[in-house]
C-alpha cells in the first residue's frame, strides 16, 4: 500500500476515532439499565470510597471500577449517562492507543485496522456502553500487551513503567484480567529469556511490583472465592458452553458471523509469515485469551463454574491488534485493503444498529417513565411485588415514595399507588383492597429493564 504521510495519517486515525466515540455517546441518551449496573449505582451512588471496597470485598469482583465511577460521579453528578460516560472514556484511551503506540510501531494502515476491528468484534460496542468494568479492562488489558511487546522491543524503563501500572491496573478491575495480566507476564518472560538466554531482572522487578502490589487484596480473592464454591449463578459448564463462548464474543444477527471471524483469526495465523521478525511477538498475545479461557474451563470444572463469555472481553484489544498485524502486513494492494475494512466497517455498524435497539427498543421504561412523570402527583406512592427488583426500581424513583407489597400499609397517607404487578407471589387480593376501600384501574404492560409488569393505578373509592 502507499505510504502516506504522518499528518493525513493523524487526521485519519483522529476521524476514526472520533467517529466511533461519537457512536458510543449516541448510545447513552436513554434510561435502560439492567441488574449488574443498577447494582454499580447503588454500590457508588451510597457509599464512600472506604466503604465501597469493603463492600466490593463481599462480592466478587476487585473495587477499582467501582473507586473511578465514584471519582467521576462525585465531580459530574450521578445521572445514568454520566455513569456510562465512564465506560466510554476507556474506550477512547484504548482508540487512541493507535495513535500513541500501533501508528509508530506498526504503522498507519495497521493502526486503522486496529480501530475498526476492535469495533467490528460485535461483543465489544455492547458492554464499553454499560455501566460496568468491562471497557476499562479492555484499557488496561490492551495497554499492557502493547507495553510487552515495547519491553520485548526496546526494554526501557517507561515501558517497564507502564507495563507494571497498567497490569497492576487491571489485577484490581476484573478477576480474569488479573489472570490475563498474570499470562502476559508468562509470556513475555519465556520471549525475553529465548532472547537474551538470561533471566531478565527488570522483568522480574516489574513482575514482583505487581505481585507485592495486588497482595493486601490476595485474601479477600481467595475468601471470595471459597465463599462461591457451589453457590454461584453460572451454569455448570459443558462441551456446548465452551463451543458457545466463542458464539457469544464474535456471533451477531447476521448469518455466520462467528464463522467469519473464525476464518480471520485463521488467516491471521497463516499470514503472520508476511510481517517483521519483532513483529511476531504479537502473536504470542494472541494466546493469551486462549490461556485465560482454558483457566476459566479448568477452573470451572475441578472447583466451580466462574466463567462465562464475557470474561474474555479484557482480551478484545489484543485480538483485534493481532489481526490488524498480520492482516496489515499481508494486504499489501490497497483494494485488498480496503475490501477488508469494507466489511469490518459493516460488522461496525451492524454492531451499532444491534445495540442502538438494545438500548432504545428492547425494554418499555421510556415509555414508563414518560407516564408516570405526567400522572404522578406529590403524595403517590409506588408500590410492587417483585422484591428483587427493588434496588433497581431505586435507581429510577425515591426510595421514600417506593415500598414492597409485604411491607404495605393500605391506610397511611397517600393519595393514589402505581401499582407494578410482576405476576409473581406476593399477590394482591382484590379482598385486600375493598376491605380497605380501594380499587384498581389497569394502565397499560410496561416495565423497567427485561422484567415487563402490569401496570395499575390504586385508589380511594
Amino acid at each position: 500500500m502507499t505510504i502516506i504521510s504522518k499528518t493525513k495519517s493523524t487526521i485519519i486515525l483522529a476521524f476514526i476515532i472520533g467517529s466511533f466515540t461519537m457512536l458510543y455517546c449516541s448510545l447513552i441518551l436513554n434510561q435502560n439499565i439492567w441488574t449488574d449496573e443498577a447494582f454499580t449505582i447503588e454500590l457508588t451512588r451510597q457509599n464512600g470510597l472506604l466503604e465501597i471496597i469493603r463492600q466490593t470485598a463481599i462480592d466478587v469482583h476487585p473495587p477499582l471500577y467501582y473507586l473511578i465511577v465514584k471519582i467521576f460521579i462525585s465531580l459530574f453528578g450521578s445521572s445514568f449517562q454520566v455513569y456510562k460516560l465512564v465506560s466510554i472514556l476507556p474506550m477512547l484511551l484504548t482508540m487512541l492507543l493507535s495513535m500513541t503506540h500501533i501508528r509508530p510501531w506498526f504503522g498507519a494502515a495497521r493502526a486503522v485496522l486496529f480501530l475498526i476491528f476492535l469495533n467490528a468484534i460485535p461483543c465489544v460496542m455492547e458492554y464499553s456502553v454499560q455501566i460496568r468494568m468491562y471497557s476499562w479492562c479492555i484499557f488496561f488489558i490492551t495497554l499492557a500487551g502493547l507495553s510487552t511487546y515495547g519491553v520485548y522491543t526496546q526494554g526501557t524503563f517507561r515501558q517497564y513503567c507502564i507495563l507494571t501500572l497498567a497490569a497492576l491496573c487491571a489485577c484490581y478491575t476484573h478477576n480474569f484480567a488479573m489472570i490475563s495480566a498474570v499470562f502476559l507476564y508468562i509470556l513475555l518472560g519465556i520471549a525475553l529469556i529465548f532472547q537474551k538466554k538470561t533471566v531478565p531482572v527488570r522483568w522480574l522487578l516489574s513482575g514482583a511490583v505487581v505481585s507485592a502490589g495486588f497482595l493486601p487484596w490476595l485474601p479477600v480473592l481467595l475468601r471470595q472465592t471459597g465463599s462461591r464454591v457451589g453457590n454461584y449463578w453460572i451454569e455448570p459448564v459443558t462441551m456446548k458452553t465452551i463451543f458457545g463462548y466463542f458464539s457469544d464474543l464474535f456471533g451477531s444477527r447476521l448469518p455466520y458471523t462467528a464463522v467469519m471471524f473464525g476464518i480471520l483469526l485463521i488467516l491471521a495465523v497463516f499470514f503472520f509469515k508476511d510481517t517483521r521478525r519483532e513483529e511476531r511477538f504479537v502473536a504470542l498475545l494472541a494466546i493469551v485469551p486462549l490461556l485465560t479461557v482454558l483457566t476459566g474451563i479448568l477452573v470451572s470444572v475441578l472447583i466451580t463454574p466462574f466463567f462465562i463469555a464475557r470474561y474474555l472481553l479484557p482480551c478484545m484489544g489484543l485480538i483485534a491488534l493481532f489481526l490488524a498485524v498480520s492482516f496489515g502486513g499481508a494486504l499489501q494492494r490497497r483494494a485488498s485493503f480496503m475490501l477488508l475494512s469494507a466489511f469490518l466497517a459493516v460488522m461496525a455498524a451492524n454492531a451499532y444498529y444491534t445495540n442502538f435497539l438494545l438500548e432504545y427498543d428492547s425494554t418499555h421504561t421510556s415509555e414508563l417513565l414518560r407516564y408516570l412523570e405526567a400522572a404522578m402527583e406529590e403524595d403517590d406512592l409506588i408500590l410492587y411485588n417483585h422484591q428483587e427488583y427493588g434496588f433497581i426500581y431505586e435507581c429510577y424513583f425515591d426510595s421514600e415514595k417506593l415500598c414492597f407489597l409485604d411491607d404495605m400499609d393500605f391506610e397511611a397517607a397517600y393519595h393514589q399507588i402505581w401499582y407494578f404487578d410482576s405476576c409473581v407471589s406476593p399477590w394482591l387480593p382484590d379482598d385486600v383492597l375493598q376491605e380497605h376501600g380501594l380499587a384498581k384501574e389497569y394502565i397499560a404492560t410496561l416495565g423497567i429493564e427485561q422484567n415487563d409488569f402490569i401496570l395499575y393505578r390504586i385508589y380511594r373509592k
